[in-house]
């Protein structure tokens, strides 16, 4: 549909793809809301929900809901230190009294997830993110909701390419939304 369009994928924190979109070196920004800048135009996309994540032999897995403070006994995989979804899941558990034991950090949702079936660990990650899992299972907590939202930036005045603007609608289908229901975020 659009040949000779060129697709750069590129990994990074919240913050980093924001400067990206904002500097003109990225054209459109998938971002852990919220992202405040008065240089982009921001659109919520959905809520994402943070769910905990054990291995299939774990102890935990016998249970069929856990408390929050039953968590404390145990090691965890997370999210790279200052990225906004650590922020979002370590806000929320210090929100409910717990401080995890974080004893590896990890920058992907595949890698943190192939750490825990691999070390035995928890960890907190997106239910997106589980699709097609085996390895690993999402364990309830009882009183304990996490979620984030995820949005599509763009520069602010900038006019999309017919590929960008493609590729916008396309996401916002995969992600249940289409281009219409999607709403320009309000911080």
């Amino acid at each position: 549909e659009f040949p000779g369009i060129r697709f750069h994928l590129k990994e990074a924190g919240s913050a980093e793809v924001a400067r990206d979109v904002v500097d003109g070196a990225l054209e459109l920004g998938v971002v852990t809301l919220p992202v405040i800048s008065r240089d982009l135009d921001i659109h919520e996309l959905r809520s994402d929900p943070i769910v905990l994540v054990a291995p299939e032999e774990h102890r935990i897995r016998g249970q069929s809901r856990v408390m929050v403070s039953e968590l404390a006994k145990y090691a965890f995989v997370g999210f790279e230190g200052g990225s906004a979804i650590r922020q979002l899941i370590d806000g929320a558990l210090r929100e409910a009294g717990l401080e995890t034991d974080v004893v590896m950090e990890l920058r992907s949702i595949p890698a943190i997830l192939r750490m825990v079936a691999t070390t035995g660990n928890l960890a907190f990650v997106s239910r997106l993110g589980l699709s097609g899992q085996r390895d690993v299972r999402e364990i309830p907590v009882e009183g304990l909701r996490i979620e984030r939202r995820l949005g599509v930036i763009a520069r602010r005045g900038a006019s999309l390419s017919p590929a960008a603007t493609a590729f916008s609608a396309r996401l916002r289908g995969a992600l249940s939304l289409d281009a219409a229901e999607s709403k320009r975020y309000q911080p």
